[in-house]
């Protein structure tokens, strides 16, 4: 049994892009972030101590990928996913999405990048 907590619409703003001019200022992200793990303690005890700290997951994620600068929007989704890892070990795996708006596609609405990693 697998079970999950989503973390939705994580907005964040980096430097990502191809081109050195887009990667100037920062601009909107937005993550969806799957951590899956074993929820069936904590909906037994009802204690956060036997949950995954999603909070923490979130502000490492955060401060990762703004604190980065990105050419691919698929990098910024691997650091991303290293670092929701990195932040609880009760999170067993985590699938990322990473969305943009493109700047060099202005009559696409957004480009999104979806990954799974898991805990080795």
């Amino acid at each position: 049994m697998t079970d999950r907590i989503l973390l939705e619409g994580v907005r964040c703003r980096c430097r990502v892009g191809v081109p050195d001019g887009e990667r100037a200022r920062r601009q909107p992200i937005v993550l969806d972030l799957e951590l899956e793990l074993d929820v069936s303690r904590a909906a037994r005890t009802d204690d956060v101590l036997d949950t995954a700290d999603y909070g923490a997951v979130e502000k490492a994620v955060r401060s990762e990928v703004e604190a980065g600068s990105f050419k691919l929007l698929e990098r910024l989704a691997e650091t991303a996913a290293r670092a929701a890892l990195g932040a609880d070990s009760k999170v067993r795996a985590v699938t990322v999405r990473a969305v943009k708006r493109p700047a060099q596609m202005p009559r696409t609405l957004r480009v999104a990048v979806e990954l799974r990693r898991t805990r080795r």
